[in-house]
């Protein structure tokens, strides 16, 4: 039966988002509406190692509990003793509301074990496990195919009564953290005063990835206005090979901090930058979270999920689900065809997808010259 919420005499709130590093970043605006709503509760967010530089330093989230997928991957009893700690955390921490705001069976297992006597998540659609969703006391519908992942997340909390607040993505960076950029750039080469974008043109999912001669091309374009570009990749070899191609292809008319970054330094780099260029990643979340003017090119994912987030419905639907959009500071790239966004991991099992690697340089051009010439300054807005 579900149960009416006490109102804003809440203690403890535990929010499961057991995803990746741009689902978590993403979030944020649900941890400010539970802030809003319960302004003197504690927030605790439970999350996959990995993903926690995304909350570190929000003002909105009291305790960080990291989930260790890995070592829990390796089976054994030392899995058995790090579910019982994480457990044991969950009790101790003894929520009064539990919030599952992924569809994932561990989320709505470790929320009935937090203890928590109210407990919001998805209706699992007959997916999952049998009577999952008799876990929670409130269910939120299964999510619409055209929704941006932050408006699901803000769907989960409204199955509780719990109102959206502030909808713009919360990024923390501290003054060592820009003291740091500025010192990472001045030794690339990037001085102080400069103009320049940050390019990430690889992926830990190769599918999502553009043509190197086509990022190289959008490199030297940029040259030609005048911008100094910023390489930047995730720490897997494969990225940071493929980033030092695309560099050699350029003609060294770019820098790369390719693999050398972490989240934090990433983001406090990205938000003097007058332009993000790159791939659906979780970068570019990051660029519209520390409010930097971002053109991001999209293939077989869907942009209605995650385009660059800057409180704004893109308005995707089923009647026109690709081509090229603008959206404030922000434009997506994709292929306007039938089979666009497929969801698939390449074409026919190659681990490429053409409706990428068929982008055309000028279509990319245009939408950075576009952004470029109506680009507010450097660091507008998002990054606390």
């Amino acid at each position: 039966m579900r149960r009416s919420l006490p109102g804003r005499d809440l203690r403890a709130v535990a929010v499961f988002m057991l995803r990746h590093i741009g689902d978590t970043l993403l979030s944020t605006p649900s941890f400010h509406a539970l802030r809003a709503a319960f302004p003197s509760a504690r927030i605790l967010a439970v999350v996959n190692e990995g993903t926690q530089e995304m909350l570190e330093g929000n003002p909105d989230i009291d305790e960080i509990l990291v989930f260790h997928r890995r070592l829990r991957s390796e089976g054994g009893f030392g899995r058995w003793k790090e579910e019982a700690a994480l457990v044991r955390s969950l009790r101790a921490f003894r929520p009064d509301l539990s919030v599952n705001l992924t569809e994932g069976d561990r989320g709505a297992i470790l929320s009935a074990l937090s203890g928590a006597v109210y407990r919001v998540g998805v209706s699992p659609n007959r997916q999952g496990f049998l009577g999952k969703e008799f876990l929670f006391t409130h269910l939120c519908a299964p999510h619409d195919r055209y929704r941006h992942a932050v408006l699901r997340d803000l769907d989960v909390l409204a199955a509780a009564g719990i109102p959206p607040a502030d909808l713009r993505l919360r990024f923390s960076l501290s003054g060592e953290d820009r003291e740091k950029a500025v010192r990472i750039l001045r030794e690339a080469g990037i001085m102080e005063g400069r103009p320049f974008a940050v390019v990430q043109p690889t992926s830990r999912w190769t599918f999502k990835c553009w043509t190197e001669d086509g990022m190289a091309g959008a490199i030297s374009h940029l040259a030609d206005r005048g911008f100094a570009s910023v390489i930047t990749s995730g720490p897997a070899s494969v990225e940071v090979a493929q980033a030092e191609r695309i560099r050699s292809l350029a003609g060294g008319r770019a820098v790369s901090l390719a693999g050398r970054l972490s989240l934090k330094e990433l983001g406090a780099v990205i938000v003097s930058a007058r332009l993000f260029l790159g791939v659906d990643s979780a970068p570019m979340h990051l660029a519209a979270a520390v409010g930097t003017p971002t053109v991001a090119l999209f293939g077989p994912t869907g942009a209605f999920n995650w385009a660059p987030w800057e409180g704004i419905d893109w308005g995707y639907s089923a009647q026109r689900k690709g081509g090229t959009r603008f959206v404030g500071r922000h434009a997506v790239v994709q292929e306007e065809w039938d089979c666009v966004p497929c969801g698939k991991d390449g074409c026919e099992g190659t681990k490429r997808s053409r409706c990428m690697e068929e982008i055309s340089l000028e279509q990319v051009a245009r939408a950075v010259d576009r952004i470029l010439d109506g680009a507010a300054g450097p660091g507008v807005g998002g990054a606390a």
